[in-house]
């Protein structure tokens, strides 16, 4: 037989489990917010709902892997359909990132987060100067290769407008995957460097030939990364090529040349006296908070491991949180809950078989049955020692 359900659950629209929909979605989204014990305690001090801690997380990735899931089907229905997205941003940045987070075979994944926003320049009395703010910030993270990562953030980025912005700047490190990112979505963005990324740079450079931590490497840096901000980057290069040449036999001489030669093959994208004047954000901050927001504050406590199986199932449902589209995120998995618990199930069908004739030898044996049944001796229930185990063995056998 089919797994039945009784018809009540339908009308009043029940989800899987013993619990009503409003407490699994304070289930799923405090086991989303915080670890799964402090949820538990939330729950019965809350809801007056008891609970165990299992309990708790098979409810809550339950849920995230419908959310997971439906980020998937999502991003073929995309890739399929091609929609025109409706929000219309004017500017928009791009800062892509990864960041590490242990699982239960003891190793590490890298779960990669593009964080986008909105930013304009407005004017900071405090600096008494123009300066470049980012709001509306919002988040897709993964635990996946670059291909597919790629692949999958075409949710949010549909979501944010990114095709129909009328500037894209993409903030971050110079990592090739990155690259591919940028190039799946936006390949025409002004592509930056991070500032602080740039000057870490310089870094090895001058605690290479000055050493770290001396009055010399101090001097030296803080007058270099200003140069860096204010003059054009070749200006920066070229003094740090004059550097290496002073020093040809440094026992760190092939860091020095790594470091020098970074910069020097991403000019364009280091020049921020000219990112400065077109008032682009030179900074990406905003991906680095947001792997705390997103991944780091639930998936990063202390002891934490993950089974990788549910940790898509966790950033999708951290993201429906930061993102602050829980509402439409959660009528969705009740949505995919309900259908798939109330869709007709075809009962299994019932061998047929043709009529067949009762023969003598049926007869015979059915009533050899029925003398075996007839000749039975069975003990009077009365007298059972079963339901009478104080009385005496004599009075049960009469």
């Amino acid at each position: 037989m089919g797994q039945r359900f009784f018809p009540l659950d339908r009308e009043l629209g029940l989800l899987q489990g013993a619990y009503t929909p409003q407490v699994q979605e304070a289930i799923t989204r405090l086991g989303s917010r915080m670890s799964y014990g402090e949820a538990c305690e939330e729950l019965s001090r809350l809801w007056k709902v008891k609970l165990s801690t299992g309990s708790l997380r098979r409810v809550t990735l339950r849920h995230g892997a419908v959310a997971d899931r439906l980020i998937q089907e999502r991003v073929a229905q995309l890739e399929a359909t091609s929609p025109e997205p409706t929000a219309q941003p004017e500017q928009l940045v791009m800062c892509i990132d990864g960041a590490m987070v242990q699982v239960t075979s003891g190793e590490w994944r890298e779960v990669k987060t593009m964080a986008l926003g909105e930013f304009e320049p407005h004017w900071d009395a405090k600096e008494r100067q123009v300066v470049t703010q980012t709001t509306q910030l919002s988040y897709f993270s993964r635990v996946d290769t670059a291909e597919n990562f790629s692949r999958m953030a075409l949710v949010e980025w549909q979501r944010r407008g990114g095709d129909n912005a009328h500037t894209v700047v993409a903030v971050q490190d110079g990592a090739a995957w990155i690259q591919g990112v940028i190039d799946y979505h936006c390949p025409q963005a002004t592509r930056i460097i991070d500032f602080a990324h740039a000057q870490g740079y310089l870094a090895v450079v001058g605690r290479a030939v000055y050493g770290p931590e001396t009055e010399a490497f101090r001097h030296w840096y803080g007058r270099i990364s200003r140069q860096l901000g204010r003059q054009p980057p070749q200006r920066t290069v070229g003094e740090l090529r004059l550097l290496q040449h002073q020093h040809p036999d440094h026992p760190q001489a092939a860091e020095i040349e790594t470091a020098i030669r970074y910069l020097e093959n991403r000019l364009s994208m280091i020049d921020y006296p000219h990112f400065r004047r077109q008032q682009l954000p030179i900074g990406s901050g905003i991906v680095e908070s947001g792997h705390k927001v997103v991944m780091q504050k639930r998936m990063k406590q202390a002891g934490m491991r993950w089974a990788e199986e549910n940790v898509n199932p966790m950033l999708a449902l951290r993201m429906a949180l930061c993102n602050q589209t829980w509402n439409n995120t959660w009528r969705e998995i009740e949505a995919r809950v309900r259908r798939d618990k109330y869709t007709t199930r075809q009962a299994i069908p019932r061998q047929v078989t043709s009529p067949r004739l009762v023969t003598e030898a049926d007869c015979q044996s059915l009533s050899a049955l029925a003398d075996t049944i007839g000749r039975r001796k069975m003990r009077p229930w009365r007298n059972h020692r079963w339901i009478f185990p104080h009385r005496p063995k004599s009075l049960h056998q009469k």
